[in-house]
């Protein structure tokens, strides 16, 4: 059995995107599987390579990409490496006309030589492609990103616990944690424990250590970040820093607001 084709290389000037980054993996549980995988300014392009017609072929668009990571196997006598892309697509619910975002992991193993490090430098090469280029997918209104802040960026989440009758912090551990894990974004989890704690918090904070708040509640704890901000000496520069809202309230009145306006 032939190895899997290298890479090519991968043309990525100063001022955008140019060319198709090409390489040929292993999956990563069954190295008689392999795939070509393409990357593009917009999308990533997953095909299975078989002898048999009507290969298919599964194409991710980058718009729906919150991160990828590069990594060595648990089994240290293992000379491959490993890079995993984590997707969101939207996907119709299940006898509903509504739609809702899904996960899909893409895991590929990366066995070109059998140098470990050279094949973990060519993952992180493609781990750091596939993050970059998505990046540069982010949503724009008047040619003018919506995705301000800098990545990877260092956020404080609060959350109310007792929001969403009691399910606000299992909201959290079961969906948003493991996608600020997948976009590596390093957070700060705060679980406030009486009224007024954020507000009280976001006052005396060193806002410096932080890119953006983040509220998962409903919106009461939001009105208390935003009087923290405005109670501070330095109100008119703190009040810049970017608010993120997580509805995990029972009405998430404010949030749906917001959402709607933001069209």
């Amino acid at each position: 059995r032939s190895p899997p084709a290298p890479s090519l290389p991968f043309p990525f000037p100063r001022n955008g995107f140019v060319g198709v980054l090409y390489g040929e993996f292993t999956d990563m549980l069954n190295d008689r599987v392999r795939y070509s995988v393409s990357l593009t300014e917009s999308a990533l392009t997953i095909q299975r390579i078989s002898s048999s017609p009507g290969r298919t072929k599964v194409v991710f668009n980058l718009t729906d990409c919150v991160g990828c990571r590069a990594y060595r196997g648990p089994d240290s006598a293992d000379v491959g490496a490993y890079f995993t892309a984590y997707f969101y697509p939207f996907k119709r619910r299940w006898m509903s006309a509504g739609v809702t975002r899904h996960r899909v992991e893409q895991c590929f193993r990366v066995a070109l030589v059998q140098d470990p490090l050279a094949n973990l430098q060519e993952a992180e090469r493609w781990a750091h492609a596939i993050r970059d280029a998505s990046a540069r997918q982010a949503p724009r209104r008047d040619g003018v990103a919506y995705m301000e802040v800098r990545r990877p960026c260092r956020i404080m989440m609060l959350v109310n616990p007792q929001s969403g009758r009691g399910q606000a912090l299992q909201l959290f551990t079961g969906h948003i944690q493991g996608m600020l894990t997948e976009a590596s974004v390093p957070y700060t989890l705060v679980i406030t424990e009486h009224q007024n704690h954020a507000r009280e918090l976001v006052r005396k904070a060193d806002l410096s250590q932080w890119d953006a708040l983040v509220i998962m509640s409903g919106d009461g704890l939001l009105f208390e970040v935003i009087n923290g901000l405005m109670d501070r000496e330095d109100w008119q520069e703190a009040i810049q820093i970017p608010l993120g809202i997580l509805p995990g309230g029972s009405g998430n009145a404010l949030a749906a607001s917001v959402h709607h306006y933001s069209q």
